[in-house]
Protein backbone atom coordinates (compact mmCIF):
# COMPACT_ATOMS: atom_id res chain seq x y z
CA UNK A 1 0.00 0.00 0.00
CA UNK A 2 1.26 3.57 -0.70
CA UNK A 3 0.30 6.06 2.12
CA UNK A 4 0.75 9.41 1.46
CA UNK A 5 1.14 12.21 4.33
CA UNK A 6 0.11 15.76 4.38
CA UNK A 7 0.83 17.60 7.76
CA UNK A 8 -0.76 20.65 7.36
CA UNK A 9 0.55 23.94 8.59
CA UNK A 10 -0.65 24.85 11.83
CA UNK A 11 -1.46 21.48 12.61
CA UNK A 12 -1.54 20.71 16.47
CA UNK A 13 1.21 19.25 18.59
CA UNK A 14 -0.80 16.02 18.47
CA UNK A 15 -0.87 15.48 14.93
CA UNK A 16 2.26 16.04 14.43
CA UNK A 17 3.91 13.35 16.94
CA UNK A 18 1.05 11.29 15.53
CA UNK A 19 2.57 11.76 12.32
CA UNK A 20 6.47 11.03 12.74
CA UNK A 21 5.12 7.87 15.07
CA UNK A 22 2.89 6.75 12.18
CA UNK A 23 5.36 7.38 9.30
CA UNK A 24 8.16 5.24 11.43
CA UNK A 25 5.83 2.61 12.30
CA UNK A 26 4.13 1.80 8.97
CA UNK A 27 7.12 2.40 7.30
CA UNK A 28 8.05 -1.24 8.17
CA UNK A 29 5.07 -2.80 5.71
CA UNK A 30 4.36 -0.24 3.37
CA UNK A 31 5.48 2.49 1.09
CA UNK A 32 4.76 5.71 2.79
CA UNK A 33 5.16 9.18 1.67
CA UNK A 34 5.26 12.67 3.53
CA UNK A 35 4.30 15.65 1.50
CA UNK A 36 4.29 13.30 -2.23
CA UNK A 37 0.63 11.78 -3.08
CA UNK A 38 1.44 11.08 -6.76
CA UNK A 39 0.89 7.41 -6.99
CA UNK A 40 -0.25 7.05 -3.77
CA UNK A 41 -3.36 4.57 -2.97
CA UNK A 42 -4.82 6.57 0.15
CA UNK A 43 -3.81 10.18 1.65
CA UNK A 44 -3.90 10.64 5.11
CA UNK A 45 -4.07 14.14 6.57
CA UNK A 46 -2.63 15.57 9.61
CA UNK A 47 -4.65 18.95 9.83
CA UNK A 48 -5.61 21.97 12.47
CA UNK A 49 -9.12 22.19 12.86
CA UNK A 50 -11.09 23.74 10.16
CA UNK A 51 -8.15 23.76 7.60
CA UNK A 52 -8.43 25.52 4.32
CA UNK A 53 -10.59 23.52 1.82
CA UNK A 54 -7.55 24.61 -1.00
CA UNK A 55 -5.36 21.49 0.90
CA UNK A 56 -7.84 19.38 -0.49
CA UNK A 57 -9.35 20.77 -3.99
CA UNK A 58 -7.37 19.01 -6.21
CA UNK A 59 -6.30 15.53 -4.46
CA UNK A 60 -8.46 13.34 -6.33
CA UNK A 61 -7.56 10.12 -3.85
CA UNK A 62 -9.82 9.14 -0.76
CA UNK A 63 -8.61 10.76 2.19
CA UNK A 64 -8.66 10.80 5.98
CA UNK A 65 -8.28 13.13 8.40
CA UNK A 66 -8.53 14.32 12.32
CA UNK A 67 -10.96 17.87 10.94
CA UNK A 68 -12.69 18.41 8.39
CA UNK A 69 -11.91 21.38 5.97
CA UNK A 70 -13.97 24.83 6.38
CA UNK A 71 -17.37 25.14 5.03
CA UNK A 72 -17.32 27.48 2.52
CA UNK A 73 -19.89 29.37 0.99
CA UNK A 74 -21.40 28.45 -2.28
CA UNK A 75 -19.15 25.41 -2.95
CA UNK A 76 -18.27 22.18 -1.46
CA UNK A 77 -15.26 21.02 -0.10
CA UNK A 78 -14.00 17.62 -1.19
CA UNK A 79 -15.03 15.79 2.67
CA UNK A 80 -13.03 12.98 4.35
CA UNK A 81 -13.98 9.37 3.59
CA UNK A 82 -13.23 9.01 7.26
CA UNK A 83 -12.27 11.79 10.43
CA UNK A 84 -9.93 9.84 12.82
CA UNK A 85 -9.82 10.63 16.56
CA UNK A 86 -7.98 9.56 19.76
CA UNK A 87 -11.52 9.20 21.12
CA UNK A 88 -13.38 6.19 21.52
CA UNK A 89 -17.22 7.18 22.60
CA UNK A 90 -17.53 9.29 19.93
CA UNK A 91 -19.35 9.02 15.56
CA UNK A 92 -15.90 9.35 14.29
CA UNK A 93 -13.66 6.37 13.82
CA UNK A 94 -11.05 5.57 17.09
CA UNK A 95 -7.55 5.31 15.79
CA UNK A 96 -5.44 5.16 19.52
CA UNK A 97 -2.61 7.73 20.37
CA UNK A 98 0.24 6.23 20.31
CA UNK A 99 3.91 7.43 22.39
CA UNK A 100 7.10 6.96 20.66
CA UNK A 101 8.79 4.33 22.21
CA UNK A 102 11.93 6.21 23.78
CA UNK A 103 9.42 7.23 26.00
CA UNK A 104 9.04 3.77 27.36
CA UNK A 105 11.61 2.00 30.05
CA UNK A 106 11.81 1.18 33.42
CA UNK A 107 11.30 5.16 35.05
CA UNK A 108 14.11 6.45 37.07
CA UNK A 109 13.93 6.67 40.68
CA UNK A 110 14.28 10.40 41.36
CA UNK A 111 16.03 11.28 44.67
CA UNK A 112 14.54 13.36 47.41
CA UNK A 113 15.21 17.02 47.04
CA UNK A 114 14.56 20.34 49.16
CA UNK A 115 12.21 20.98 46.42
CA UNK A 116 9.60 20.01 44.18
CA UNK A 117 8.88 20.42 40.84
CA UNK A 118 6.02 20.35 38.31
CA UNK A 119 6.44 20.01 34.72
CA UNK A 120 4.39 21.15 32.31
CA UNK A 121 4.00 21.92 28.30
CA UNK A 122 3.50 26.04 27.79
CA UNK A 123 0.07 26.71 25.79
CA UNK A 124 -1.59 29.98 25.96
CA UNK A 125 -4.59 29.34 26.42
CA UNK A 126 -3.65 27.28 29.69
CA UNK A 127 -1.21 30.45 31.09
CA UNK A 128 -4.02 31.89 33.42
CA UNK A 129 -4.73 28.95 35.07
CA UNK A 130 -1.27 27.96 36.04
CA UNK A 131 -0.54 31.69 37.08
CA UNK A 132 -3.57 31.39 38.96
CA UNK A 133 -2.73 27.80 40.75
CA UNK A 134 1.10 28.81 41.14
CA UNK A 135 -0.16 31.45 43.13
CA UNK A 136 -2.51 29.51 45.86
CA UNK A 137 0.67 27.13 45.51
CA UNK A 138 2.82 29.54 46.96
CA UNK A 139 0.37 30.33 49.83
CA UNK A 140 1.58 27.22 51.46
CA UNK A 141 4.50 26.06 50.56
CA UNK A 142 7.37 27.78 49.67
CA UNK A 143 9.49 24.79 47.84
CA UNK A 144 7.63 23.93 45.02
CA UNK A 145 8.71 25.11 41.39
CA UNK A 146 6.55 24.74 37.78
CA UNK A 147 8.81 24.04 34.69
CA UNK A 148 6.85 25.41 31.44
CA UNK A 149 8.31 23.57 28.62
CA UNK A 150 8.43 25.53 25.01
CA UNK A 151 9.18 22.34 23.31
CA UNK A 152 7.72 18.49 23.39
CA UNK A 153 9.11 17.12 26.14
CA UNK A 154 11.79 14.95 26.13
CA UNK A 155 11.90 11.01 28.37
CA UNK A 156 14.88 12.68 30.51
CA UNK A 157 12.64 16.19 31.33
CA UNK A 158 9.45 14.07 31.75
CA UNK A 159 11.60 12.20 34.58
CA UNK A 160 13.33 14.66 35.77
CA UNK A 161 10.28 16.34 37.22
CA UNK A 162 8.21 14.95 40.51
CA UNK A 163 4.68 15.58 38.72
CA UNK A 164 3.94 16.20 34.94
CA UNK A 165 1.01 18.53 34.63
CA UNK A 166 -1.53 19.44 31.77
CA UNK A 167 -4.03 22.09 32.96
CA UNK A 168 -5.76 22.12 29.35
CA UNK A 169 -8.82 24.26 29.45
CA UNK A 170 -10.47 22.98 25.80
CA UNK A 171 -11.60 19.67 25.06
CA UNK A 172 -10.29 19.92 21.75
CA UNK A 173 -6.75 20.55 23.24
CA UNK A 174 -4.82 17.37 22.86
CA UNK A 175 -1.10 18.34 23.55
CA UNK A 176 -0.50 18.44 27.13
CA UNK A 177 2.00 14.87 26.57
CA UNK A 178 0.02 13.22 29.30
CA UNK A 179 0.38 9.98 27.31
CA UNK A 180 4.07 10.43 27.37
CA UNK A 181 4.17 11.43 31.19
CA UNK A 182 2.86 7.90 31.64
CA UNK A 183 4.81 5.89 29.76
CA UNK A 184 7.80 7.73 31.43
CA UNK A 185 6.56 6.81 34.63
CA UNK A 186 6.11 10.15 35.75
CA UNK A 187 2.86 10.87 37.92
CA UNK A 188 0.19 12.85 36.65
CA UNK A 189 -2.06 15.66 36.90
CA UNK A 190 -4.81 16.44 34.04
CA UNK A 191 -7.41 18.71 33.80
CA UNK A 192 -11.07 16.60 33.47
CA UNK A 193 -11.33 16.65 29.88
CA UNK A 194 -12.20 13.42 27.97
CA UNK A 195 -9.06 12.34 26.52
CA UNK A 196 -7.27 13.01 29.82
CA UNK A 197 -10.07 11.11 31.35
CA UNK A 198 -9.72 8.29 28.76
CA UNK A 199 -5.37 8.82 29.35
CA UNK A 200 -6.05 8.58 33.18
CA UNK A 201 -8.47 5.70 32.85
CA UNK A 202 -11.34 8.12 34.54
CA UNK A 203 -8.56 8.61 37.49
CA UNK A 204 -7.75 5.61 38.46
CA UNK A 205 -3.82 6.14 36.95
CA UNK A 206 -3.45 10.02 37.59
CA UNK A 207 -5.47 12.82 39.22
CA UNK A 208 -8.08 14.90 37.65
CA UNK A 209 -8.93 18.31 38.52
CA UNK A 210 -11.63 20.47 36.75
CA UNK A 211 -10.50 23.22 33.89
CA UNK A 212 -10.33 26.78 34.95
CA UNK A 213 -10.70 25.72 39.07
CA UNK A 214 -7.13 26.63 40.52
CA UNK A 215 -8.24 25.72 43.80
CA UNK A 216 -8.93 22.29 43.01
CA UNK A 217 -5.69 21.95 40.90
CA UNK A 218 -4.09 23.50 43.94
CA UNK A 219 -5.23 20.45 45.66
CA UNK A 220 -4.26 17.86 43.08
CA UNK A 221 -0.98 19.05 42.74
CA UNK A 222 -0.25 19.42 46.09
CA UNK A 223 -1.72 15.78 46.85
CA UNK A 224 0.10 14.02 44.26
CA UNK A 225 3.43 16.19 45.86
CA UNK A 226 3.96 15.66 48.91
CA UNK A 227 1.43 12.32 49.69
CA UNK A 228 4.13 9.98 48.57
CA UNK A 229 1.89 6.51 48.86
CA UNK A 230 -0.44 7.67 46.86
CA UNK A 231 1.44 8.86 44.14
CA UNK A 232 3.43 5.88 44.33
CA UNK A 233 -0.26 4.06 43.69
CA UNK A 234 -0.78 6.57 40.67
CA UNK A 235 1.95 5.74 38.68
CA UNK A 236 2.18 1.98 39.39
CA UNK A 237 -1.35 1.83 37.83
CA UNK A 238 -0.32 3.92 35.28
CA UNK A 239 2.63 1.73 34.04
CA UNK A 240 0.19 -1.65 34.08
CA UNK A 241 -2.10 0.65 31.46
CA UNK A 242 0.95 2.33 29.41
CA UNK A 243 1.51 -0.49 26.80
CA UNK A 244 -1.84 0.96 25.44
CA UNK A 245 0.27 3.61 23.90
CA UNK A 246 2.68 1.37 22.36
CA UNK A 247 2.90 2.76 18.22
CA UNK A 248 1.90 -0.85 17.19
CA UNK A 249 -1.79 -0.69 18.59
CA UNK A 250 -2.17 2.60 16.40
CA UNK A 251 -0.30 1.29 13.14
CA UNK A 252 -2.64 -1.66 12.89
CA UNK A 253 -5.86 0.22 13.97
CA UNK A 254 -4.56 2.86 11.26
CA UNK A 255 -3.77 -0.13 8.45
CA UNK A 256 -7.16 -1.99 8.74
CA UNK A 257 -8.74 1.49 8.47
CA UNK A 258 -7.00 2.18 4.95
CA UNK A 259 -8.02 -1.16 3.41
CA UNK A 260 -11.47 -0.72 4.63
CA UNK A 261 -11.04 2.23 3.02
CA UNK A 262 -10.02 0.67 -0.60
CA UNK A 263 -11.62 -2.32 -0.73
Amino acid sequence: MIIAQLLLPGASEYERKSQRIDFASLAAEHDVRLGEIANADIVHIYAPHDFDPKAVRDIGLPYVSNARPKARRFRKSVQPHRLVTPLKETAETFIPEAVDEIYFGNPAVRQPGSRATVGSYRRRAANNLIEQTAARIHRFRDDVDWLLFDAPPSPSDLRGVDAWADPSVDEDDFDGFVAEAIAAGTAVIGSRTAINAQRLEKGRTGMLAPPRDPNEWTHAILTTLFKQEFRHTKVAAAQQTASKFRPRHRARALTQLYESILQ
